[in-house]
């Protein structure tokens, strides 16, 4: 029984979002340095409809928030995978459409986005954090496409 793109890229994204998460940075310049987990921070802390003053939320759940954003991700990564098999089959040609859409979340997220995170989380994101954020974008993005493209040829 074969699987459906979208399962198989839901799954693909969590394992990827596992894989980019930014610990050793974290650990290095705490959440400042990490502006995907600010950016997450900022997310469920408005969910949680928490004040601009309690919005410190435990490390755990930035990470969660994190991950499940990276599942949903791979997700809708998934719908497109049908698009993908149109261009010339090559393994290259899905790391490099995964590594695409990564950096085109990284460009929407910590560019486009980043003065109504800024604004909505009372904090300032710094270009490291940013820098650091594109870096792990191309970790997703790669592991993405590896993951699915490993499951592709096990089908």
């Amino acid at each position: 029984m074969a699987i459906p793109d979208v399962l198989l890229a839901t799954i693909a994204g969590l394992g990827a979002a596992i894989l980019m998460t930014e610990v050793p940075f974290w650990r290095k310049w705490g959440l400042e340095g990490v502006a995907e987990w600010q950016i997450n921070s900022v997310i469920v802390s408005r969910i949680l409809r928490r004040s601009r003053r309690e919005q410190q939320l435990p490390v755990s759940w930035t990470i969660s928030g994190h991950l499940f954003h990276g599942t949903v991700a791979g997700t809708v990564f998934g719908l497109f995978l049908p698009i993908t098999r149109l261009l010339p089959p090559s393994t290259i040609v899905v790391l490099l459409s995964a590594v695409l859409y990564s950096t085109i979340l990284w460009i929407i997220f910590s560019i486009m986005l980043r003065a109504i995170f800024e604004t909505a989380g009372n904090m300032r994101i710094s270009n490291r954090g940013a820098l650091v954020a594109l870096f792990s974008h191309f970790v997703y993005g790669f592991f993405l496409g590896l993951f699915i493209l490993a499951a592709m040829n096990r089908m």
